[in-house]
């Protein structure tokens, strides 16, 4: 397990179930977002399955989501899966159901997420 640490936000990464999961914890902003950013693009190499939980986050800005967005623009291209996992009401859902009502599926927990990983 890899830590990166910044004041605000603290990444994790983890192997379960066959997928790598990168845990965010903190405030995913434009401060804080480039320490999310590289791992991120490292676990989604070749074709990865990678489960993001956010479940942790307590407040993402436009910078965050436009992370969100890229990381699952990459998963694409590189023919791996994101599945993200968040808090129903939290932060992170308030703001992806305005900003992109409809085009990120959210899971409500980790082991969710690994199973649409999984699938």
């Amino acid at each position: 397990m890899d830590d990166v640490h910044d004041p605000e936000l603290q990444v994790t990464l983890a192997d379960a179930d066959g997928a790598t999961v990168v845990v965010v914890d903190g405030e995913l902003d434009a401060a804080s977002t480039p320490e999310l950013s590289g791992p991120l693009t490292d676990a989604l190499a070749d074709g990865a399955s990678v489960v993001l939980d956010l479940s942790a986050v307590s407040f993402v800005d436009s910078t965050g989501l436009h992370a969100i967005i890229d990381a699952r623009t990459e998963a694409d291209e590189r023919g791996g899966r994101l599945e993200i996992c968040c808090e129903p009401d939290g932060p992170v859902a308030r703001v992806i159901e305005v900003a992109l009502p409809g085009m990120i599926e959210l899971h409500p927990t980790r082991e969710a997420a690994l199973a649409a990983v999984a699938d």
